[in-house]
């Protein structure tokens, strides 16, 4: 949020493959900009510092705490943020490990981060300040070959509980992984793999002639939860402009907003969800 307190969203994300995807959202004016590009990646592992050609760079800016840096510039949008995790990391599944049945992926989130410092947006320089959310995956394998769908939902509720979930859906509608994990205000984490996703309403690309979840409800029974998730608008999608194997010329990744209920109470926040699967039928659950 700026100083006027107009909203945005933005995302950056850093593939082995040497791709970067740079995305802002304008809220106010449901205007979407976003990047995609290539250049050479590079990453230690062991402080996660990482750089991306000549002008991109990930880095912790304090070995003692989860203090990190990024500025991320692109030929029309950037950002350059001070984060600050104000909790410790989520470590997805459970344990951080996601059991495929091809590999194994590495996966944990900070999910609650204080964001100050500037974006970049249609030749001018914006002063903003919020939230935001890591993801940090690693993996020895690209399962797009074998993967139809791909569905992931952040959540930052405010009463300072985070959620994370995804479903990924092989080629023959058989489930390949489907986590849910929360934690709440004080650290503690709840993880299953039993909860109901229902897609309510969808939205047509006229670029990509993809159609993409715009409204979504999830469910999960012991911790009565009940959410509603709506993306902020529709035209979120990102065009990748160059082939590379294991990506999808196109997907979906934007703002969302959420109400709902959680054990009991009303609750309602903010989030960001990852599609990757042109849907075709309406009112689609999946257990």
């Amino acid at each position: 949020m700026d100083s006027n307190s107009r909203s945005y969203g933005a995302m950056v994300a850093y593939f082995n493959a040497a791709l970067r995807v740079l995305s802002i959202s304008d809220l106010k004016e449901k205007q979407f900009y976003h990047e995609a590009s290539l250049s050479k990646l590079y990453c230690a592992q062991r402080f996660l510092d990482l750089r991306w050609g000549s002008h991109d760079r990930w880095f912790h800016s304090s070995p003692d705490a989860l203090f990190y840096h990024l500025h991320s510039h692109g030929t029309e949008i950037g950002l350059n943020v001070d984060l600050v995790s104000q909790k410790p990391p989520l470590l997805a599944s459970g344990d951080g490990l996601i059991r495929w049945p091809f590999g194994s992926s590495y996966y944990y989130s900070l999910t609650r981060i204080r964001v100050k410092g500037q974006i970049e947006l249609s030749g001018a320089t914006i002063d903003v300040e919020g939230m935001g959310w890591m993801d940090h995956q690693w993996m020895d394998f690209i399962p797009a070959a074998v993967i139809r769908s791909y569905e992931w939902f952040s959540i930052q509720l405010d009463n300072n509980t985070e959620i994370v979930f995804w479903q990924a859906i092989r080629n023959n509608g058989s489930i390949v992984s489907r986590p849910l994990t929360i934690i709440f205000p004080d650290n503690s984490v709840f993880y299953t793999k039993d909860f109901l996703l229902q897609r309510m309403q969808s939205w047509v690309s006229p670029d990509s002639g993809c159609e993409y979840g715009i409204l979504w409800r999830v469910q999960e029974d012991s911790q009565a939860l009940d959410l509603e998730i709506k993306a902020a608008y529709p035209e979120q999608e990102i065009k990748i402009p160059v082939a590379l194997p294991g990506f999808y010329p196109a997907f979906w990744e934007g703002r969302t907003t959420v109400s709902g209920q959680l054990a009991g109470r009303t609750v309602s926040g903010i989030g960001y969800t990852e599609l990757f699967r042109p849907h075709s039928s309406r009112g689609e659950e999946v257990r």
